[in-house]
C-alpha cells in the first residue's frame, strides 16, 4: 500500500510536498528490537538528498538518548546527538521550568534517573512531593509501593510516556502506562503523561525544530501516540503499517492519519518520485 491518504481530495505527494520536518518514531518504525526495518535507512537517505529535517523522537523511557543513537549508528545509520529527542526530556523540560524546586522519586531505569540527575533535578527515595512512573523494565515491587504511598500522601503523579506495550522481535511488554495503570489501581490516581501524544511533547518538537505545526509530520507505527499528537493541531500524520498498529484498527478508531504506508521505504518511494 502507497500512501493511501485519509482525505481523498488530496494526494498523498500534495500532503508529503507540504512537510520541512519529519519527526519519527523508533521502535516499530525505523527497526524492531535489534533490527534495522527494510527501507529505513533508504529513506533517510532520500531526506538528506533532498535537504529535508528530520529528527527522531521515542517514547521508550527505559533508555536514555545516547543509547539509540548507539543503537542505530550499530545498525547503519551515522546521526548526530541533536537528531535524537526522547520523552525523557520533555518531562525533565516541564519539572525544570515549572516545579524545579521539588523533591522527585522516579520509578524507572538507571539511565532515566541518570537523566534526571544529569539535569540537577532532586531525585530522592524517600518524602517525595512528585512520582516520575517511566518504562522500568528493572521494575521492583517495594519500589511500586514506595510509589502508591508517596502519591496517597499526596505527591504528584506524572507519567513519561502513556505507552500500555512496547514492540520486540518476540512480541509485545508491558510499558510505562501499564506500570502506571496498576499504580492508579491501587491508588485512584491518575498520572498526567509527556510523551507523545501530549501537548507537552508537541510544545517541545516545535520549540526544538523551529518548524510551524504545519510544516511537521510526525511518523510511526503506533495510532494513540503516533498519529494521536496530529489531534487538533494542524501537523501531519503518518502511520507506518511495520510495527503494531494494523489496516483493521483504523476501522475501529477515532484516531485517523493523514497518511498511511506500509513502510519507511514506501514513502521514500513517493518522495523520490516528487523530487526527482
Amino acid at each position: 500500500m502507497l500512501g493511501r491518504t485519509i482525505d481523498s481530495k488530496e494526494s498523498s505527494k500534495d500532503v508529503l510536498k507540504r512537510v520541512k520536518c519529519f519527526i519519527l518514531d523508533l521502535d516499530g518504525t525505523v527497526y524492531l528490537g535489534d533490527k534495522i526495518l527494510e527501507g529505513s535507512i533508504n529513506f533517510l537517505e532520500e531526506l538528506e538528498k533532498n535537504n529535508i529535517k528530520f529528527k527522531f523522537f521515542t517514547n521508550n523511557s527505559s533508555k536514555n538518548a545516547q543509547v539509540y543513537i548507539k543503537r542505530i549508528k550499530k545498525m547503519g545509520y551515522n546521526l548526530s546527538d541533536d537528531k535524537m529527542l526522547i520523552s525523557n526530556n520533555v518531562i525533565i523540560n516541564y519539572i525544570k521550568e515549572n516545579i524545579p524546586e521539588k523533591k522527585v522519586f522516579v520509578l524507572g531505569t538507571d539511565y532515566l534517573k541518570e537523566d534526571f540527575r544529569a539535569a540537577n533535578i532532586n531525585v530522592v527515595t524517600e518524602d517525595a512531593d512528585v512520582v516520575v512512573v517511566g518504562f522500568d523494565t528493572s521494575l521492583v515491587y517495594e519500589n511500586v509501593s514506595k510509589a502508591c504511598e508517596f502519591i496517597r500522601n499526596g505527591a504528584l503523579f506524572l507519567g513519561v510516556n502513556p505507552d500500555f506495550n512496547c514492540p520486540t522481535e518476540d512480541g509485545f511488554i508491558p510499558d510505562c502506562g501499564s506500570i502506571c495503570s496498576m499504580i492508579t489501581a491501587s491508588t485512584g490516581v491518575v498520572p498526567e503523561y509527556f510523551g507523545k501524544p501530549t501537548h507537552h511533547t508537541l510544545k517541545y518538537v516545535l520549540k526544538d525544530t523551529g518548524f510551524h505545526e504545519e510544516e511537521i509530520a510526525f511518523v510511526g507505527d503506533r495510532l494513540y501516540t503516533d498519529i494521536a499528537i496530529g489531534k487538533d493541531n494542524a501537523s501531519v500524520t503518518i502511520l507506518v503499517l511495520s510495527g503494531e498498529a494494523k489496516l483493521e484498527d483504523l476501522l475501529k478508531s477515532e484516531i485517523q492519519p493523514s497518511l498511511i504506508f506500509d513502510s519507511l521505504g514506501a514513502v521514500k518511494n513517493v518522495l523520490e518520485e516528487i523530487y526527482s
